[in-house]
């Protein structure tokens, strides 16, 4: 859906491109990985795992960090994302798993949802005419938390359960991916509306100004 919603409008997204170009990428990388997900799993579920969170947070936490205006809080966000890649690089060589990386998943979690809660502290600090929710951004981070918020436990608890026990439940983890998909989908819809606006803050040139 996001991916669609964005050749749909994608000669009014010029502007917006920082946040909405990154969401698109994750939207089709994670599409694809979830496509040969079996084959993946079955011959490199070390590996594919591993990669599937390092690209989730990154993506994440890139998306969350240009929407944050305040430059020591996207230090923050930097700092902590190196440590993050270096425990997962740690973890990769230490820890053998037989599902999925649960540890991981669960500190990425913890770790976005700092972020988002920087980033909501940061909004409400300010003086502005309209409401948080009529940012294009908005739906995005939404569509971030309840994705990482639904399918938290069940992501923490597959280390500890059967295959076939989770295969009963993990279908659910769809209706998430389903939910955060249409909100990115809705938010690309907003940002061809309002383009400008949500990037008036921000450097040009990616990545300069989250030092």
């Amino acid at each position: 859906m996001p991916v669609l919603a964005f050749l749909l409008f994608l000669k009014k997204l010029k502007s917006s491109n920082y946040i909405v170009i990154p969401l698109v990428l994750y939207s089709l990388i994670f599409f694809t990985f979830l496509q040969i997900d079996d084959y993946l799993s079955l011959h490199y579920r070390h590996e594919y795992t591993t990669v599937y969170t390092s690209l989730e947070y990154l993506f994440f936490t890139y998306i969350i960090g240009r929407i944050i205006e305040n430059k020591k809080a996207r230090r923050i966000l930097l700092g902590l994302s190196a440590l993050f890649v270096a425990f997962q690089i740690i973890y990769f060589f230490k820890v053998k798993f037989k599902t999925i990386d649960s540890i991981p998943i669960g500190v990425e979690s913890i770790l976005i949802f700092t972020y988002i809660v920087i980033l909501f502290y940061e909004q409400f600090q300010k003086t502005r005419a309209h409401y948080i929710y009529s940012n294009p951004w908005f739906g995005i981070i939404i569509g971030i938390m309840i994705y990482l918020a639904c399918s938290f436990f069940f992501n923490i608890m597959a280390s500890n359960i059967s295959k076939k026990a989770m295969s009963q439940y993990w279908f659910l983890t769809w209706i998430f991916e389903t939910i955060k998909n249409t909100l990115f989908a809705i938010s690309i819809l907003i940002y061809s509306r309002k383009p400008v606006e949500s990037q008036q803050n921000h450097s040009s040139v990616p990545y300069l100004d989250m030092i």
